[in-house]
């Protein structure tokens, strides 16, 4: 079988093409396209089908992670969006969750409200109502409905969103909202929270709704045009895109549900690296994809990545299963620039892909991390992108000279050696919120680092946080569309249920899981023989507003099942906040099913015969570091064979990245072509 694996990021889009047959694997880098993505990926596609000899027709699988739905939400570049919604809830989207104590903009006194998702006059009301406990006080009226459309298309929307009071509870309204809507739309993109997000919290289900049909015209676009492009290049294997909660769906799925592509690309190495951590014998792990535009890490705990069922994008909340992502811009894009105080500052702005660094020779001035560490060693010109991609280190040095040395009084090497201190600072910090702020110990983890830049910064990490190992997987460039080889089939589905443990109906629980189930195994088409089904419940103490997301007992539901269910809610509860409230019921608020069909495939590729007995430096190279350049050998990763062992001071380079080791450190290779550091600590 072959495969191929796509990662459209911020700068580069990031190829795979896996063989399983003879073992063989090839991947590539090419610009982003930003201004179409669909013409970056594609010509990743077909670049790397030349490279490989390998024809569209043989090509049985494409996996797809991609920014472009992160991207319309930060940059508001999203579909012009109506909401209608039950009458006198027109502005709970201003209105939010001011109570909230993880608003970061809380205390800001120059806080600037984020731009609307919808602008107020798109916002309609109609006159229906459910109330609290799903009595339907009020049916929606066909000609209101027609009415409020006829307006909207007036007004030019592209999307609409409807978010009724109380569906979850109730979703008949919703329902036939949904269904008149459609019938008069035309073109429109029309969701609606009973498809997107059925639970109660009516800021964050219309938030996510809303966000929902924004994404839904252009993600739709780009899911059915790379598809039909692929498809006219002569591929006839499957097409899947990866989702925020680590698993693949089919284009027509997130072309109805974007909302679940929001974390889409980074969600694709975390699963390389879990997959990475099942086959190694790994239980705990912390990963770091430091990319062109951010830093994203993430937790692996017991040999899964975390998840969450909250997000926070550009201030805004969307309620969807994601795994859970602490993200920083600080990539190898990120411009360094000199602050009023005259301190030296990291991002958010980056260059992206076009101009790029200023050593990519695009027309970019500002100095970024990557110029900073080529000038320092930790790239090399010659041989970036395995030499297809020359750098201009001259270009790198002006930018660095005019913007940072020159201001400062120093020399360009002590200019750029304080960006790269300050971009490991602002990334160990990153790494401690995941861990140190959440009762974890670093030492107690090991380190995965990819992305373009990861493994440049690795071992500088580890060393900061006393973390004892760094595992470097196979392609750590490309680890993200590694992923999207790897990755299963997923489908997160919910119900909402709002009800004590010891009151709650069990036929009626396990009525709803069994939709849920039906639905799954529907979406999942002919794979429905090997699907696993995992059950879980969103719990809190009776008046909490927080729910802990607990798994639910296995076997038939019953009585006992509910108590249970409670008595490990009680438990997780005090192990995370160390106290109980004896006496409060246990309210269970979401039912939530996850299904799972294997379709992913875990392959480091063919090691060919190394040429020589004994593995020799290829060069030698110079890092400067504390103040001096210091020599080391350099090493090809491609010469390096499972059980080799080398001590540093030393490089290692591949096509797409470089790590240095100090003296005192030791490198051996493991399993999967895995390189395998034990790190010094001062």
């Amino acid at each position: 079988m072959r495969r191929i694996g796509i990662d459209v990021g911020g700068t580069f889009t990031d190829v795979v093409l896996l063989d399983a047959g003879s073992g063989e694997v090839w991947s590539l880098k090419v610009p982003t396209t930003p201004h179409d993505p669909t013409q970056g990926a594609m010509h990743g596609l077909t670049t790397i089908l030349e490279r490989s000899g390998c024809a569209a027709g043989t090509i049985d699988f494409v996996g797809h992670g991609t920014t472009i739905a992160t991207n319309m939400v930060i940059e508001g570049k999203g579909a012009l969006t109506a909401l209608v919604t039950t009458a006198g809830f027109r502005d709970i989207l201003e209105l939010r969750r001011g109570w909230r104590h993880d608003r970061a903009d809380l205390y800001d006194l120059f806080f600037e409200a984020p731009r609307q998702l919808v602008p107020r006059r798109l916002r309609r009301e109609i006159t229906e109502r459910v109330l609290y406990d799903g009595t339907v006080d009020g049916t929606v009226a066909a000609a209101e409905i027609d009415s409020c459309v006829a307006e909207l298309k007036r007004d030019g929307v592209e999307a609409i969103a409807v978010c009724l009071i109380n569906s979850p509870i109730n979703g008949d309204n919703e329902r036939e909202a949904l269904r008149l809507i459609r019938e008069q739309a035309g073109d429109a993109f029309v969701t609606g929270s009973i498809e997107v997000n059925p639970e109660i919290m009516e800021y964050e289900r219309t938030c996510t709704t809303v966000v929902n049909a924004t994404l839904g015209p252009r993600c739709g676009q780009y899911a059915r045009r790379f598809t039909a492009s692929a498809r006219e290049a002569g591929l006839r294997g499957e097409v899947y895109f990866m989702q925020s909660n680590g698993g693949m769906a089919s284009p027509e799925i997130v072309a109805d549900r974007p909302v679940a592509l929001l974390e889409s690309g980074p969600a694709g190495g975390v699963t390389a690296a879990a997959r990475l951590c099942e086959r190694l014998g790994i239980a705990n792990a912390l990963t770091g994809d430091m990319g062109g535009t951010s830093f994203d890490v993430s937790l692996i705990r017991d040999g899964q990545p975390e998840l969450r069922n909250t997000t926070m994008i550009n201030t805004y909340t969307v309620r969807a299963p994601n795994i859970d992502i602490i993200s920083i811009g600080a990539g190898g894009g990120s411009i360094a620039w000199i602050d009023e105080g005259g301190g030296v500052r990291i991002g958010p702005q980056s260059a992206g892909a076009d101009p790029g660094p200023a050593c990519y020779g695009r027309g970019g001035t500002r100095p970024t991390v990557t110029d900073c560490n080529l000038v320092l060693g930790h790239v090399d010109a010659e041989n970036f992108l395995g030499g297809d991609f020359r750098l201009d280190a001259a270009a790198a040095r002006r930018a660095i000279e005019e913007h940072l040395a020159l201001p400062l009084g120093v020399s360009v090497e002590e200019a750029a050696l304080a960006v790269r201190q300050i971009a490991n600072a602002l990334m160990a910090q990153a790494m401690r919120l995941a861990t140190v702020e959440r009762g974890y110990d670093p030492r107690d983890f090991i380190y995965i680092p990819y992305g373009g830049a990861g493994p440049v910064h690795a071992v500088d990490l580890a060393r900061e946080l006393e973390i004892p190992t760094v595992v470097l997987p196979p392609m750590p460039g490309l680890f993200s569309a590694f992923g999207m080889l790897v990755a299963d089939m997923v489908q997160d589905l919910q119900a909402s249920l709002v009800a004590n443990a010891d009151e709650a109906d069990p036929e009626r629980v396990e009525a709803l899981f069994a939709e849920l189930e039906a639905d799954a195994r529907a979406r999942m088409g002919d794979r429905t023989e090997a699907i696993t089904i995992e059950r879980r419940a969103d719990c809190c103490y009776l008046g909490q507003g927080e729910t802990i997301q607990i798994a639910f007992p296995a076997g038939e539901i019953g009585p006992g099942t509910m108590a249970a269910l409670a008595d490990a809610f009680v438990a997780e509860h005090r192990r995370r906040w160390n106290f109980d409230l004896t006496g409060r019921p246990v309210r269970v608020v979401n039912l939530r099913l996850r299904a799972t069909a294997k379709i992913g495939e875990f392959a480091a590729g063919k090691a060919t015969p190394r040429q020589g007995e004994t593995l020799e430096p290829i060069g030698r190279g110079r890092i400067f570091e504390a103040g001096k350049w210091t020599e080391m050998p350099r090493y090809r990763r491609s010469d390096l064979r499972q059980g080799d062992e080398l001590s540093g001071p030393l490089i290692v380079e591949e096509i797409s990245t470089r790590i240095s080791l100090r003296a005192g450190e030791t490198l051996r290779v493991g399993k999967d072509a895995t390189i395998i550091v034990t790190v010094g600590h001062a």
